[in-house]
């Protein structure tokens, strides 16, 4: 979609949330109502099954600023953030997880490094709460993603990011995995755009659980490595 003057975007992927939705979207209206600028709040539905949507939809009979999306079918985490790209209005789009764990109010410095010249800010979880199971299998992913693409930044999969129109018109979600970044990276070092990282808050989940299954860890490090060896092929030689 074309961008609208001044409009910050917030998309919020979501997958049976129905616990942490509304207190996600009111916190982070708060957090918008800060910038000074007009906003709007997309959620995508991916397919849940504990009324999600529902929630939402009772949200916004207050709040038009907000819009959703449901999917029809599940199209894991990167077709979520497929479909905010899609549908954002923003001159700037930022996409959080909405699960609780992160915040709006990381957005005004990822707004400062976008003005400074980046295109594309990730976050970087630097204080991390998740259980230890967690933080390993991304200490592992993060490893695959510098020795796979030479990723340079911190952390490979963290749950928010924000990014300008630029990066917007080449950001090509081809893949259909329950991550994004790495893919994001390659789109953006292909296109010869800046990427930086920010520091950023980061809180324990306390309710609703988790969408990946870590008692599959052999098929999730296979899919994985399949993806970025997918993601290296595409990835343009620079000499």
């Amino acid at each position: 979609m074309p961008p609208s003057t001044g409009l910050i975007t917030l998309a919020l992927p979501c997958y049976n949330e129905a616990e942490n939705i509304v207190t996600v979207m009111q916190a982070s209206i708060l957090e918008l109502e800060k910038l000074g600028r007009p906003w709007e709040l997309i959620i995508i539905d991916n397919h849940s099954s504990d009324g999600t949507a529902a929630a939402v939809r009772e949200f916004m009979r207050a709040e038009p600023r907000v819009r959703l999306f449901v999917h029809t079918e599940n199209r894991l985490y990167s077709g979520s953030c497929a479909t905010a790209l899609r549908e954002a209005q923003g001159e700037l789009i930022a996409i959080m997880d909405s699960d609780g764990q992160f915040s709006a109010v990381d957005l005004p410095q990822m707004m400062a490094q976008l003005a400074a010249g980046s295109n594309l800010v990730m976050g970087w979880r630097k204080e991390r709460h998740d259980p230890v199971s967690r933080k390993m299998m991304s200490a592992v992913f993060n490893l695959m993603g510098k020795l796979w693409l030479g990723y340079p930044l911190h952390d490979l999969n963290c749950g928010i990011r924000m990014f300008d129109r630029k990066f917007a018109a080449v950001a090509e979600i081809r893949h259909r995995i329950n991550m994004v970044n790495p893919e994001m990276y390659v789109r953006a070092y292909n296109a010869g755009l800046k990427m930086t990282e920010v520091v950023i808050t980061h809180a324990e989940r306390t309710k609703g659980q988790t969408s990946h299954d870590f008692t599959k860890s052999y098929l999730i490090f296979k899919l994985v490595n399949t993806y970025f060896r997918a993601l290296r092929s595409e990835k343009k030689s620079k000499s």
